[in-house]
Parts: C-alpha cells; structure tokens; sequence
C-alpha cells in the first residue's frame, strides 16, 4: 500500500495552532511591557522636561541680574534686579522663596520689592507657582560672587543641583 501524505494530521495542526498561540502570547505580552515602559519614560521625560524649564528661568534670572541678594538659613529667599521678565516688566525685581505652609516654591516679579508688597499694591506683583513639594530650595555663592551653586529638592525627586559661573 503506498499512502502518498497531502496534508498535515489532525495532531500536527493542534501542535501547530498551540505553538502559533504560545508565540502571540508572549508578543502581546512583549508589546504590553513596552508600551508600560513607554509610558513611565514619557512621564520622566515630561517631569526633566518641567525641572529643567524651572533651572532655566532661575538660571536667567540670576544671570541677567544686576543686584542679588540671597537670605535664609533653612531655605534661600532670592531677591534680584533682573532684566528678564516673563511679564514684560523692563527691569523687574524678582523674588524666589518657598512658601512655608504648602512648601510651594514661589517667583515674583513686580517694579517693586518684595519686601515693598502690602495689601494696598498687591496688584503690582506677579505671583507664579513654579512647583509644590519643595523640601530643599538653596542657593550659595562664593565670596568673589562668580560662582552660584543651586540646590532644589522636589519631595519623591532626585535633588537638582545645578552650578554655573556668573561674571561680576
């Protein structure tokens, strides 16, 4: 008798159809973990992305200034005449502090100084919100006042330390 085999059998279709499924199982399984992963890395980039604009602003404030003043012993209070503005203010006075009941890192901008604002000329003053959480907002400078060491700490971040020369 000479059987002449055209097709597959019955068992080798099941083997075949049970690989096929274990092989789309792990793929899915594959794509899942990388679109997870995706996501996470998409947040991280977004939340650099964020802490770098905040040293950038702080950068050319502080680069920009004429006057600096920096105060505080738990955290800095950052007082300077600067010619950059986000509100267009020609040679606004701007001030970086951290809020203490909501520990809200705060800018201020106005024609006035900080240590000038009441409730009679509260309008003249831009308040931004920069970040909440702040645990650690520090700033040092060097005796000559060439050099400037930024330290912020963001609460479940990485601290951010940043240090750049400044010409006098």
């Amino acid at each position: 008798m000479n059987l002449n085999k055209k097709a597959f059998t019955l068992v080798e279709l099941l083997i075949s159809i049970f690989l096929l499924g274990l092989i789309v199982n792990f793929l899915y399984t594959s794509v899942s973990n990388l679109q997870k992963t995706n996501i996470i890395f998409a947040k991280k980039g977004q939340e650099l992305q964020k802490d770098q604009k905040i040293i950038d602003l702080l950068y050319d404030d502080i680069f920009l200034s004429r006057d600096i003043n920096i105060s505080g012993t738990k955290s800095s209070t950052i007082d300077l005449l600067t010619s950059n503005s986000i509100f267009d203010i020609e040679s606004p006075y701007v001030t970086w502090l951290v809020e203490r009941e909501n520990n809200t890192l705060l800018r201020f901008e106005s024609t006035k100084k900080f240590k000038d604002m009441n409730s009679e000329n509260l309008h003249l003053y831009h308040i931004s919100e920069v970040k909440k959480a702040c645990e650690t907002f520090k700033i040092y400078q060097s005796k000559d006042k060439n050099n400037i060491l930024l330290h912020i700490k963001f609460e479940g971040k990485e601290p951010i330390v940043y240090e750049f020369y400044k010409p006098k």
